[in-house]
């Protein structure tokens, strides 16, 4: 299936057509690599004319790209563990098992949650994967860190694609975590505390002043031996937003390897964090729809000695 994407410039004007079209997948949750962008095979219009890349367009502008299937990237279907919750023509609900990336990227080009979902749902069941969201990453709609665990929403069909993007994007969908912390948070709070990239290492996140709006509402579901179990809900989704917000105040996250000095201690192999539930309007027929999983079995266990402590 190729990947198009057609819109009608309004605050790009005066931009370059290559500016106008990252600013249009980036505010949509579409990933477009520059590579495909620039490949002899892209097709882009601009008010029905092909035009360069270095074209300045204006208000009104009609752009147009179509990227063919000789263009996808090479990603095989291989045969990775995780479990289906839910499955019908537009959409897929999925458990990620912590230490699974998400799609094939730099230093994982095999063996993610999307080769996984093109041997079960494309080869075995015969499903499609939606590429709105960018050749690189099919049917990927929103992500979870690999050392995460949890549920995730799959788009089968470009237009459950685009209807579950605008829903991610107005906040409509509602998601629930859970995770064990260092020490004892207020039984419940708001942390509101704005996070871009850090100033001393640009591969970790950060509380700066500069940084995006992010909010975190949580409550403490069960205080433990110098750790909580935490509910934790988001009204932004910032990159790593729990597990720096929750760093900032002086409880980070069981097992996090980046923003915690102590996580071998948990012998964990990933984070005591999980994407627990979750609930959204179908995109094709407007129900609702929830879905709920049992903590990660590492949780589990580290949750029961903690509690035993």
């Amino acid at each position: 299936m190729p990947l198009r994407i057609k819109f009608v410039v309004s605050k790009e004007s005066n931009y370059r057509l290559d500016r106008a079209i990252a600013n249009y997948c980036k505010e949509n949750n579409i990933e477009l690599s520059r590579s495909a962008l620039k490949s002899r095979d892209a097709n882009i219009l601009v008010n029905q004319r092909e035009r360069k890349l270095s074209h300045i367009v204006k208000e009104g502008d009609v752009i147009e790209l179509t990227i063919p299937d000789t263009k996808l990237i090479n990603i095989l279907p291989q045969d990775v563990h995780f479990e289906i919750l839910y499955l019908d023509n537009d959409i897929a609900v999925v458990n990620k098992p912590s230490g699974l990336v998400v799609h094939p990227s730099k230093g994982h080009e095999e063996n993610t949650l999307v080769n996984g979902l093109l041997n079960l749902l494309v080869e075995r069941y015969g499903k499609s994967l939606s590429f709105a969201g960018g050749i690189e990453r099919p049917g990927i709609v929103h992500r979870l860190d690999k050392d995460t665990a949890g549920i995730l929403i799959i788009a089968l069909s470009d237009k459950a694609h685009h209807k579950l993007s605008e829903d991610f994007k107005e906040r409509r969908i509602k998601k629930t975590y859970y995770a064990v912390v260092k020490g004892y948070p207020e039984r419940e709070g708001k942390i509101e505390l704005p996070i871009g990239r850090s100033r001393n290492d640009r591969k970790k996140m950060a509380v700066v002043p500069e940084g995006r709006y992010a909010l975190t509402e949580y409550r403490v579901i069960e205080y433990l031996k110098d750790h909580s179990l935490v509910e934790i809900n988001l009204h932004t989704g910032r990159t790593h937003q729990i597990r720096v917000h929750f760093a900032h105040i002086g409880h980070p996250v069981a097992g996090d390897a980046i923003y915690s000095r102590n996580h071998r201690q948990y012998g964990l192999t990933g984070l005591a964090l999980c994407a627990k539930k979750i609930i959204f309007n179908h995109p094709a027929t407007g129900r609702e729809m929830s879905f709920e999983i049992e903590l990660p079995e590492e949780m589990k266990r580290l949750v029961t000695e903690l509690r035993s402590g």
